[in-house]
């Protein structure tokens, strides 16, 4: 297949995550993750869940890059790097941001520059950091760069495993509807190309007066900003990031409208580099909660319960139904609280369906009120098919009966703030008995997490 449809990561991104998941902790060669994960999905009606630094990255490969739609946060760094020189135009010390909006005249603007590459470049005006598309920041990886694409429909063309690149097509667009399956890359609106190069020792800043520009990237050595002449309808740019012995070269072609510009600007605000940490703006849809000690018992307002000899207790009210597993049944209960809202299928994804009926895209279109929930995968007794994950924020915790109990919390953020929480808990009883893999939601409000870490003092898995 050498096209891949980027949106549809969005929909398999729980499953890729879990995939990758059961290859971390190592399950016997009998136990098939992919339809232990499978099941689980279908039971998490439609997740949208995207892993980030804190979580496994599910990307798919384009020119040695993942690329992918991401979430979406506005913020600004305003500070220069540490050891550069930014000044204006006149030379006097800027203590002033670039201007934020990519729609301002920006000739009007005061020019700032800065030292890159044993050079010195003017500043990109009109960038603005951490604009994404939705709740908060998802970013792909390639080498140690961290990098997030535009919102739109993107489609990766040609054979990604031989070096394809990232499209974008508008919905107006004659080959919109087939999500570039019969076009080409000259076909696209806009295309994205990641090169990851190590014979780098060579690379300078061209002259100062050359066209070329410069943003502040934490870590980099050089950052080079080429905007090309306007080849019709697009015009191409190449940006090149370097540190140390590593660097990036990417070209972009945006349309040569105020909307491409934008694209591009945005696109460039959210370029940083793993080694020199997250920065400031950076907001992730995805973090790694630190858990407080927990305390054992069952409140006197909670329902006891059990499944494959775990016993653990939900909050009153709380509704049970039975879920397919993969060598027992499963059991999954939902509370009352909402923690958030699916958005249904839009529109244009919809119009895509052509095999579904109109009662299926009406469904799908609507909104999920989604609640919080305990999902219980049955297991098989035997031996203890876990091993430490090694995932940033899991912890081991104390649970009687149980050999090994791994908590692996995340919290999904929104403008910063916490929406739910959400934790994968692996679990075997001691002397060859069952292992268990549950999914717990809770709200992201401080009641949520009084009653995640209630759930989890619950937790009883003797014999």
């Amino acid at each position: 297949m050498n096209v891949h449809d980027i949106h549809a990561k969005k929909d398999a991104a729980l499953l890729a995550g879990m995939r990758a998941t059961g290859s971390a902790i190592r399950p016997p060669a009998d136990l098939d993750a992919t339809a232990m994960a499978t099941r689980a999905v279908r039971n998490v009606r439609r997740r949208r869940v995207v892993a980030t630094a804190t979580a496994c990255v599910a990307a798919v490969v384009l020119a040695g890059a993942g690329i992918g739609a991401a979430g979406a946060f506005y913020a600004d760094q305003q500070q220069p790097l540490p050891g550069t020189v930014k000044t204006t135009a006149k030379g006097a010390p800027s203590t002033e941001p670039s201007s934020t909006s990519p729609t301002a005249d920006l000739a009007d603007e005061p020019t700032e520059y800065l030292e890159t590459g044993g050079g010195t470049l003017p500043v990109l005006p009109g960038v603005e950091h951490g604009v994404v598309e939705g709740a908060g920041a998802a970013p792909y990886i390639l080498g140690g760069l961290w990098y997030e694409v535009p919102a739109g429909g993107w489609t990766a063309v040609g054979d990604v495993n031989a070096g394809g690149v990232a499209g974008w097509l508008a919905p107006d667009h004659p080959e919109a509807d087939g999500l570039g399956e019969t076009g080409t890359i000259d076909d696209m609106d806009a295309t994205i190309e990641l090169r990851n190069v190590f014979d780098v020792a060579g690379w300078t800043a061209p002259a100062k007066d050359s066209g070329a520009t410069t943003i502040d990237i934490d870590g980099a050595d050089l950052v080079v900003i080429e905007q090309h002449e306007r080849e019709g309808k697009v015009r191409p740019a190449t940006i090149t990031v370097r540190s140390g012995d590593e660097g990036w070269i990417i070209d972009t072609r945006f349309a040569a409208t105020e909307q491409g510009d934008k694209m591009f600007r945005d696109f460039v605000g959210n370029l940083w580099l793993k080694e020199a940490g997250e920065p400031d703006w950076y907001l992730p849809e995805f973090s790694a909660p630190v858990l407080d000690a927990l305390e054992r018992g069952i409140p006197a307002d909670w329902v006891r319960t059990e499944h494959n000899g775990l016993t653990f207790a939900v909050p009153e009210g709380w509704t049970s139904a039975e879920t397919d597993g993969e060598f027992s049944p499963g059991v999954e209960w939902t509370g009352t609280t909402v923690t958030h809202v699916d958005p249904g299928i839009d529109q244009e994804t919809l119009n895509l369906w052509t095999d579904a009926t109109a009662e299926e895209k009406a469904r799908a279109a609507e909104d999920t009120d989604v609640f919080e929930r305990v999902y219980v995968q049955g297991g098989k007794p035997g031996g203890n098919w876990w091993t430490p994950s090694g995932t940033p924020g899991s912890r081991m915790i104390d649970v009687p009966g149980a050999d090994y109990a791994e908590v692996i919390p995340s919290a999904h953020n929104v403008d910063g703030e916490t929406d739910y929480y959400w934790v994968d808990l692996f679990i075997h009883q001691e002397d060859r008995g069952e292992n268990l893999f549950l999914v717990v939601e809770f709200d992201g409000g401080e009641q949520g997490l009084r009653d995640l870490h209630t759930f989890l003092g619950t937790l009883d898995f003797r014999r």
